[in-house]
């Protein structure tokens, strides 16, 4: 490799994770629009969000957090080895991954990403939704001919990140209303029982 194609590998490489930078992101959303236009292809981005990242750094200390950036990487630079795919740092937590891929497909591969996330085990007892790191994944999908510009693109699949970090926020609430229901249903159960025998008592 010559020193020109290092060093301009350097400048659109995240440091830290090894995946493309925000630079090389802001260039290949728009040379990967204009190929879908020109081949009638989908072009489906993801944005990913390390979930309640905050707290972890806050809990484990920032070296942990580099690690954990880190393993997070790793398992998306797998994930994106055909070259339709590549896979971003866009800053912090969030990660952006854009592809080829169809509506279903992406949707079977953000699962896909989620479950090999989760399955890393990295311990995360501050996060209200998991005892281990989580991601959370916002995702857009439209044939070429269908996108305006990428600022709408990206405002899309970032609503949609944001709904779903809105949605599992909400699952820890629903499961403790859950478990105050069954509480109470179980407490009316053991009063009807004692009423049930003291009457069968009373009727000997």
């Amino acid at each position: 490799i010559t020193d020109k194609k290092y060093i301009e590998h350097l400048s659109i490489t995240d440091e830290l994770t090894k995946l493309y930078n925000r630079r090389f992101f802001n260039t290949k959303i728009e040379d990967e629009i204009n190929r879908a236009k020109r081949e009638n292809n989908y072009f489906s981005l993801l944005i990913l969000d390390i979930d309640y990242f905050k707290e972890y750094n806050d809990t484990y200390g920032h070296q942990e957090g580099d690690v954990a950036l880190e393993k997070v990487s790793f398992i998306l630079k797998k994930y994106t080895n055909r070259s339709s795919d590549f896979a971003f740092r866009l800053g912090g937590e969030e990660f952006g991954i854009i592809t080829t891929l169809d509506k279903i497909k992406v949707i079977e591969f953000a699962n896909h990403l989620k479950n090999e996330i989760e399955n890393l085990k990295i311990e995360h007892k501050s996060s209200i939704i998991n005892n281990y790191l989580t991601i959370s994944i916002g995702i857009t999908s439209k044939k070429g001919t269908d996108i305006s510009n990428s600022n709408i693109l990206y405002k899309e699949a970032d609503d949609e990140l944001y709904k779903e970090k809105k949605y599992e926020a909400c699952i820890p609430v629903f499961e403790q209303i859950l478990q105050e229901e069954q509480k109470a249903l179980v407490d009316i159960y053991a009063k009807l029982a004692i009423s049930y025998r003291m009457i069968k008592r009373f009727d000997k």
